[in-house]
């Protein structure tokens, strides 16, 4: 039987009717609205870029020839230095998209990324190119306070879930452009073999100091910061083809404003996380979320995959290379599939098929290891390689749409941009200890490093199993009933606001239970 958490969304329904709502590509402004958030869409990609990079430069034999073929605890440094520098800004500028709103963090992380990005090619020592990779993992770290809070905000309910999922596989795609750059410029003579693909992270950040000054501002930021206006009119403009009259723009635009006007009786602040069980359910689930995304062994295959290749018995840098590529070019392939089954597929559906395949996959690949290195079995060791693949497939499909979905839906709005800092946080902090330990492990106890995978990936899975509740359908206004109680969120709706029951028509924020008003 399962846990309540399972059954948690199914008490809810939206308020909002989709159904005679036609596909973005039909809507007036549809189109318009998705290719300008493709300034926010890429600024994940940056991180991706330079992730790729961490793997990639470690398979080029110049790159390795100029920096001194770093190893353990100096390679280990090298994997965390992006990690260490995000975690600054996290700390100390998480009020950026408050205060500022949440197109501006874009801006001022891609100038940081740009500049880190020079740097980093033209580094005479390998302290200097770390300290470029810690800067530019500041400069990655501001971009994605604002931009995945804008997505999420400024979507359509209809496709928010898909949009929202599909912000997280820019990472990806980061990978993907990164690795095959890097294999194209394997032929090159030179320190250009190395330089060329660093030199290029600059790319996308480019575009999106082009892109961002298209971009609307969230309507819940403006509506929070006495621009209701405003607000109405960008709904208006990308929700309801520009017609004043919209049903679904003015229910939802009246549930913006039920929702903020009672979260901002009292201002939030940080020590209010922990003020309520509510809100501390959430911070659990989120910090859960952050540290499961990065501690599942994706590490090791983003940015570790030339030693596990050798493990493997595969020490050729053009296969090497290759193989780098296929891996993050079958991830993205994946990640897309993913993103348009999220309305389609329940979220703990996605977060149990997926760790339960990555469970599996991970003891068939620490056998595959142990049979290769104690035994030389070259048919093990091929084994090995299928199960990075495999092992792609089940963690994108559980964690690389939804760690930026689930946490964005289970916040009020007040809690959204502090929650979404706090949870990069963690993930900044989880990757640091992981790139910093996993090359280490590998060094040291080889093959026997994965068994302590497999045990904590199934504990993961009992974890999501009992403690995770599913958001899919409502809006993101409902879903706070999930933790707050329907009865008590929707009758604190209408007494707070001083609107009188049979006088509400789209005033109140409407959360029904048992499919019943």
């Amino acid at each position: 039987m399962a846990p309540k958490a399972a059954t948690a969304a199914e008490k809810l329904e939206t308020a909002l009717d989709y159904s005679n709502v036609p596909p973005f590509w039909k809507r007036k402004n549809g189109l318009l609205l998705y290719f300008i958030l493709t300034s926010s869409f890429f600024s994940s990609l940056a991180s991706g870029f330079d992730g790729s990079m961490t793997n990639a430069m470690q398979l080029l034999p110049v790159w390795q020839d100029e920096f001194g073929h770093p190893t353990g605890s100096t390679l280990g440094f090298f994997g965390a230095s992006t990690g260490i520098g995000g975690v600054i800004p996290l700390v100390f500028l998480n009020w950026l998209p408050d205060y500022l709103g949440r197109k501006w963090p874009t801006v001022i992380g891609a100038v940081i990324i740009i500049g880190s990005s020079i740097m980093q090619t033209f580094s005479t020592s390998l302290s200097m190119f770390i300290g470029a990779k810690m800067i530019l993992g500041f400069g990655t770290s501001i971009v994605q306070m604002g931009a995945p809070v804008l997505i999420t905000e400024l979507s359509h309910p209809k496709e928010r879930a898909i949009v929202t999922s599909l912000y997280n596989t820019s990472v990806v795609l980061g990978y993907v452009i990164g690795a095959w750059v890097t294999f194209g410029s394997i032929k090159i003579d030179g320190q250009w073999q190395w330089r060329l693909p660093t030199l290029l992270q600059a790319a996308p950040s480019l575009f999106q100091l082009a892109m961002i000054y298209f971009s609307p501002e969230s309507p819940r930021w403006l509506v929070a910061h006495g621009r209701p206006d405003e607000a109405l009119e960008i709904l208006i403009k990308y929700h309801g083809e520009e017609d004043p009259n919209s049903t679904l723009v003015l229910t939802e635009f009246d549930e913006i404003k039920a929702a903020i006007a009672l979260d901002s009786e009292n201002t939030f602040t940080w020590k209010q996380f922990f003020a309520s069980t509510p809100n501390l359910k959430r911070i659990a689930i989120c910090t859960a979320v952050a540290v499961f995304s990065q501690s599942t062994g994706n590490l090791l295959v983003s940015n570790y995959l030339s030693p596990i290749l050798k493990q493997a018995g595969l020490d050729s840098a053009f296969e090497s290379t290759l193989i780098n590529g296929m891996v993050t070019l079958w991830s993205y392939i994946i990640s897309i599939i993913c993103c348009f089954l999220m309305n389609t597929f329940r979220r703990r559906t996605f977060f149990l098929w997926g760790s339960g395949g990555t469970l599996i996959i991970f003891i068939v690949w620490t056998v595959g290891a142990q049979q290769f290195t104690e035994n030389g079995n070259i048919a093990a060791g091929r084994l090995v390689i299928a199960c990075i693949f495999f092992f792609q497939l089940f963690y994108v499909i559980a964690w690389q749409v939804l760690v930026v979905t689930y946490p964005l839906e289970i916040c009020t709005y007040q809690m959204r941009a502090k929650m979404w800092s706090y949870v990069l946080l963690v993930i900044y902090v989880a990757q640091i200890f992981g790139n910093y330990v996993n090359p280490i492990g590998l060094e040291s106890i080889g093959w026997k490093y994965y068994i302590y995978l497999c045990v904590w990936i199934a504990m993961i899975w009992g974890i999501v199993y009992f403690c995770f509740p599913e958001t899919m359908g409502p809006t993101l206004e409902e879903l706070e009933a999930i933790f707050d109680g329907p009865k008590e969120r929707s009758q604190r709706d209408v007494e707070k606001l001083g609107i009188e029951k049979e006088e509400v028509d789209h005033e109140e924020v409407r959360v029904y239970e048992n499919g019943k008003p």
